[in-house]
């Protein structure tokens, strides 16, 4: 019998989870700590990756007669790889620009690059890539209290 790609996919999910948990067990939480500590947030995320897994798993079984489609359309390839090139360019770019000035663009840039077949207009692509920057920018800063880079060239 021939496991589907939800099957395998499902499989992976779970022994990568099982290794994350594994590996999360070196977190150091301090003794005396009254709050869920550095180990909540990866606990969580294997948890809700762990019910991913299995419900694909559960998927893969019950659709294992239904015949599966390509695993990339046509050009799908292409496209994961100038989306994956896109991110490339814009790690780089902001380490010599900053977050302030490369994050619009690159905003901009993925949602033309994501839009398929539908028409975007340049203005409202602006505005949202101007309103993603600053939520981003606060949600960081000031938020989690976390430094973005400012980039060689501005420091």
């Amino acid at each position: 019998m021939k496991m589907r790609r939800d099957t395998k996919t499902g499989i992976v999910g779970l022994l990568g989870c099982a290794f994350f948990l594994f590996a999360s067990q070196s977190i150091k939480q301090p003794a005396k700590l009254l709050e869920p500590g550095p180990r909540l947030f990866p606990y969580v995320a294997i948890f809700l990756i762990a019910v991913s897994s299995v419900a694909l798993i559960i998927k893969g079984i019950k659709e294992r007669e239904i015949e599966e489609k390509p695993y990339f359309p046509k050009g799908g390839i292409l496209k994961i790889s100038k989306s994956f090139l896109m991110l490339v360019l814009y790690s780089i770019a902001m380490t010599w620009l900053g977050f302030l000035i490369t994050t619009p663009f690159a905003t901009v840039a993925f949602i033309y690059d994501l839009r398929g077949n539908s028409k975007v207009k340049l203005i409202p692509s602006i505005i949202i890539a101007l309103l993603v920057t600053g939520v981003l920018y606060a949600m960081f800063v000031y938020g989690f209290q976390i430094k973005l880079p400012a980039g060689i060239l501005f420091e």
